[in-house]
């Protein structure tokens, strides 16, 4: 029997009409690339429509994925060392310095006290939240009354240390073992609101106050770019958890923003926070204080002279947990102390300001700093 060659034709075309749509069948959303790769920690780069970027493209974005919270941990200790060392160095060199002429100093030698984080973030290709922050804290300082509602530190999405804002993209992203980790907005909260269902099928408003963050479990970008182009329908997904806190007298997360303007020109911002992670996993009691004074120009800008921190835990909701970190004292532009346990339980904070204690130095003035809400 002869078969015509037009048979052979047509089978091809078929073969390939079932590759093309098998392709784009399994085609997603965005198109992720690695961009760096050493021990243990992958940047990503995703692409997504984002809202008020002008134009029909694409925003481009990376975020850093490490292949386990061990992993993600010892970069944030390696990063903070790297940092503290740094910084201890330039002080050891200009240290006989009064402050104005210690502060001019750096200054003139345009000394980045974060360098050792800048320098990552440029070896790995991240667009950090560390980044973001710090614009956003220009424009603020950019001020001559400084309105302690608007500052960033008070933003939940910049709720971590300088050494994690490192790791974390300027969406507020990051990716541990399979999950990834988004801390949400004030806006992405109220936009959730009334979605999020809680265990038993009840709904739950996230207060307005409160920072959340929700995770993708099973690491599926289209889920996470869907979720960044407005689909706020995905928190109910079954991949998807939000994590936030009950409005109650007991918070597994909670913390307390204070602004001392101790004397004309100089003021500092002091901070008590306490976090609870994984459900008992490890907590975290962390006591901070941040410097800054005013311009000739009236506007202010962060200011190096002698700080002191301390912070202790005491009792929470249904159990005591003493512990003390002693005064840390040292000239800097912003100072903290942190308590770090692992396997403690499932420990909450108290609302009346037994949990957290921040102990604090500054300007010649001590001040005691309880985590209330």
């Amino acid at each position: 029997m002869k078969i015509n060659n037009n048979f052979y034709k047509i089978i091809a075309a078929l073969f390939i009409s079932t590759l093309l749509l098998t392709s784009c069948n399994n085609e997603t959303v965005e198109d992720v690339e690695e961009v760096f790769n050493i021990n243990g920690l992958e940047v990503l780069s995703y692409s997504f429509k984002e809202k008020g970027v002008s134009g029909k493209g694409l925003s481009l974005t990376t975020i850093a994925a490490f292949d386990s919270q061990q992993t993600y941990d010892n970069y944030v200790n390696n990063l903070e060392s790297q940092v503290e060392a740094w910084d201890d160095a330039f002080v050891a060199k200009w240290g006989y310095l009064n402050d104005d002429e210690l502060n001019a100093k750096e200054e003139e030698l345009n000394f980045d006290s974060e360098k050792p984080l800048t320098d990552f973030e440029n070896q790995i290709g991240l667009q950090s939240l560390r980044q973001k922050y710090l614009a956003d804290e220009e424009v603020w300082l950019n001020n001559e009354v400084l309105d302690e509602a608007t500052a960033p530190d008070n933003n939940s999405i910049y709720d971590f240390d300088q050494s994690k804002m490192a790791l974390i993209n300027r969406l507020g992203e990051v990716k541990i073992g399979i999950t990834i980790i988004k801390q949400l907005t004030k806006e992405q909260i109220t936009n959730i609101n009334g979605l999020v269902q809680l265990k038993g099928g009840l709904q739950q408003r996230i207060p307005a106050d409160e920072s959340a963050y929700l995770t993708i479990d099973d690491g599926n970008f289209d889920t996470l770019v869907a979720f960044n182009e407005g689909d706020v329908s995905v928190v109910n997904d079954n991949n998807v958890t939000v994590v936030q806190n009950s409005d109650t007298s007991c918070k597994n997360s909670a913390k307390r923003v204070f602004t001392d303007e101790y004397a004309s020109g100089k003021k500092v911002i002091l901070k008590v926070k306490f976090d609870n992670v994984g459900g008992g996993l490890f907590f975290k009691a962390k006591a901070k204080i941040k410097s800054f004074k005013q311009k000739s120009s009236g506007k202010w800008k962060r200011y190096r002279t002698n700080l002191g921190v301390e912070v202790a835990t005491n009792q929470f909701c249904d159990d005591f947990y003493q512990v003390t970190k002693s005064m840390k004292r040292k000239r800097r532009k912003k100072l903290k102390r942190t308590i770090t346990r692992v396997g403690v339980g499932n420990l909450k904070a108290r609302s009346d300001g037994e949990s957290v204690i921040g102990g604090f130095e500054y300007g010649g003035k001590s001040e005691i700093l309880r985590l209330t809400w």
